[in-house]
């Protein structure tokens, strides 16, 4: 439901802005020109903040890059300042999407190697069978007995109250 309310109130804001803003045509250039601008502004952010760029296409970007930066030199050879302000933000923009794709999705590193930290307080005691290499013909070592994590039932401050 909100984004059908979303929906509804930017198709509102585009015609009041178009309705009172068509007298001045380089106003209404400049605000279209900066709300463009301000959603790939908000494309990044997203971006960003999420740290996904699986669904965007690639290739897409680099049209859109290529695109604006086509209008951005158009505008400096024309000498229209809000079509070559926005389309450069925007080129810009769309270089970083680019580039924040290609860094997210690069291959990663080995993530299946365990690291080993320090942990103040914990003693690391591997299992060592034995100190010395085994030689064959020696005698094999006895197995050890289980460690049992559970008190005795002597010790046990219920085994007194059984009694």
């Amino acid at each position: 439901m909100k984004s059908i309310y979303i929906v509804v109130i930017t198709a509102m804001l585009a015609l009041l802005a178009t309705y009172f803003l068509s007298p001045w045509p380089v106003a209404l250039g400049t605000v279209a020109a900066w709300v463009t601008t301000g959603s790939f502004f908000l494309q990044v952010l997203h971006i960003i903040r999420n740290r996904d760029t699986k669904a965007l296409s690639l290739g897409m970007w680099s049209a859109l890059f290529f695109g604006v930066s086509c209008w951005t030199w158009y505008g400096f050879r024309v000498g229209d300042v809000p079509v070559m302000t926005a389309n450069g933000l925007t080129a810009l923009l769309a270089f970083s999407v680019i580039m924040l794709k290609l860094y997210h999705e690069r291959p990663a590193k080995n993530q299946l190697r365990r690291k080993l930290r320090a942990m103040p307080g914990v003693i690391l005691r591997p299992r060592i069978r034995r100190l010395r290499p085994y030689t064959p013909g020696e005698a094999p070592l006895p197995e050890q007995e289980p460690v049992s994590l559970q008190e005795p039932a002597s010790l046990s401050p219920l085994s007194k109250l059984k009694k």
